[in-house]
């Protein structure tokens, strides 16, 4: 064993003071004046090629924190930047190793005026839950919108921000997790927060069925009257066990408008349904109705 370990130690000794060639990826950050809005698209990472004793490029690899930032406060207009120029002091390049290529090279950087302006979170997380429950209602989130400032031009195009995809699977009860939201344009926009919180609630899965819900004609003529055939509808409605217990006929709106009646050809119509979104409907009986148009007979 112990010969096994100077071997290794002799074959990393020899090795790492050889020279090579090694390419690093170097984030890129940007750090701009209050007054100043990035409008050009930046790289965020950069390629750069090293040469060097494998020491020090180890050195570099195992420190973990190499990262580009650059400073556009003194840039008073639009300018071409060579980011070449002050990489090494940046990332801390040890003395025996080179650059020897930088890719981007240089960068266009345009400038516009600054704003700012709350914008909607998207959510882009999901549930699976385990099997006899069910999500009830939509996801609520902790703020719903962010903040976002830079370049008038840019943020003009943004409507709303996401957050991280993700799918959180085999949930039996309620929960609320801290999620990141996804930051596309980090070096031409600050976004704040940078993390919501989502909040699911989730019960006991049922199914309810409500009979003789009355079927409604709206906006009907004061010259005439509509009788629909059935007059009534059955519903199943899926949803959780403490809101479905809750639920009546009278929580269910369902009806047809009068001027569907009169554009339809085909002798019957379908109701619209309106039902609170914590609940999904199942089944509808009957699904289409016929109806008599009848003239209101003059009062004498």
């Amino acid at each position: 064993m112990n010969i096994f370990i100077v071997t290794v130690f002799l074959w990393l000794y020899v090795n790492l003071n050889l020279s090579y060639t090694h390419v690093i990826s170097v984030p890129l950050k940007v750090k701009s004046g209050k007054t100043q809005g990035v409008s050009s698209e930046l790289p965020s990472v950069l390629e750069v090629a090293l040469r060097g004793k494998g020491w020090g490029i180890l050195k570099i690899i195992a420190s973990g924190n190499t990262e580009y930032i650059l400073d556009l406060s003194a840039y008073k207009k639009d300018s071409r930047i060579d980011l070449a120029q002050n990489l090494g002091e940046s990332v801390n390049i040890p003395a025996d190793v080179t650059i020897q290529s930088v890719n981007p090279g240089f960068i266009d950087v345009s400038f516009d005026n600054i704003i700012t302006k709350m914008v909607k979170v998207k959510n882009n997380t999901s549930v699976i839950t385990r099997e006899g429950y069910t999500v009830v209602g939509s996801v609520k989130m902790e703020p719903d919108s962010a903040r976002i400032t830079g370049a008038q031009s840019v943020l003009n195009k943004i409507k709303v921000v996401q957050t991280e995809y993700m799918v959180f699977k085999d949930i039996s009860m309620p929960f609320s997790r801290v999620v990141k939201i996804t930051d596309t344009l980090g070096n031409q926009v600050n976004l704040e927060p940078r993390e919501v919180k989502v909040n699911y609630r989730i019960e006991l899965s049922a199914e309810k069925t409500l009979q003789d819900v009355i079927v409604s004609v709206y906006d009907v003529p004061d010259d005439k009257e509509v009788l629909i055939i059935p007059p009534k509808i059955n519903l199943t409605v899926r949803g959780g066990v403490e809101e479905l217990a809750k639920l009546n006929i009278n929580d269910v709106k369902v009806g047809v408008d009068f001027k569907k009646i009169e554009s339809d050809e085909q002798g019957f119509v379908e109701p619209y349904i309106e039902l609170s979104d914590i609940f999904s409907l199942i089944t509808i009986e009957p699904q289409k109705f016929q109806y008599i148009i009848k003239k209101k007979s003059k009062e004498n």
